[in-house]
């Protein structure tokens, strides 16, 4: 798994896995993950949250094909206000696992781990997954009536900070090649 973007590896035994005795054929798992599992990889874009994870493992004799649904919330910080709202978050994610000589990773959803291994921590993939399927822009919605959620006394800050066109010093430079444009067009 990726241990790239965090700080801190991950290894959590409850997120285990434990393949070896189990019968070839498919497998249900589920995980509770909450603010202590969050809390172990000091990732400021997402320090909590609360997500059940139901792993569906397709267990063969040389590959574990894992589905993995998330659902539930992670607490994210608004882009727009800075103040920290709970995240709704649905989706799914795929992993397949084959054996090999050694733990590499062939891309992010196959890994090889040595043929000897009796078990898989899942717990860096399911932050990792979570990680990856945020949102690039993560801002707080809006009230049943259409009213935007975000913190009235920061918007307003941030609005009385916000350069107006009309109230700039005029440059001349800026109004030359305003000029420029302008003859051009």
């Amino acid at each position: 798994m990726h241990d790239h973007f965090f700080v801190m590896p991950a290894y959590i035994e409850q997120y285990d896995i434990a393949f070896k005795g189990l019968k070839t054929g498919v497998h249900n798992f589920i995980f509770e993950l909450e603010d202590d599992f969050f809390g172990h990889f000091n990732n400021p874009e997402c320090p909590g949250g609360k997500i059940s994870v139901n792993v569906e493992m397709d267990k063969k004799d040389h590959l574990l094909s894992l589905f993995c649904t998330y659902s539930g919330s992670v607490r994210v910080a608004c882009d727009r206000c800075l103040e920290e709202f709970q995240l709704e978050m649905d989706f799914d994610s795929n992993l397949f696992v084959k054996f090999g000589d050694e733990e590499t990773e062939i891309d992010a959803d196959a890994i090889f781990i040595p043929v000897n291994e009796h078990k898989l921590n899942m717990a860096d993939y399911f932050i990792e997954s979570i990680c990856l399927n945020l949102p690039f822009r993560k801002v707080h919605g809006k009230d049943e009536k259409g009213n935007d959620l975000c913190n009235k006394d920061m918007i307003n800050k941030l609005n009385s900070h916000r350069a107006d066109e009309d109230n700039r010093a005029a440059d001349p430079r800026w109004d030359k090649l305003r000029d420029m444009i302008n003859k051009k067009n």
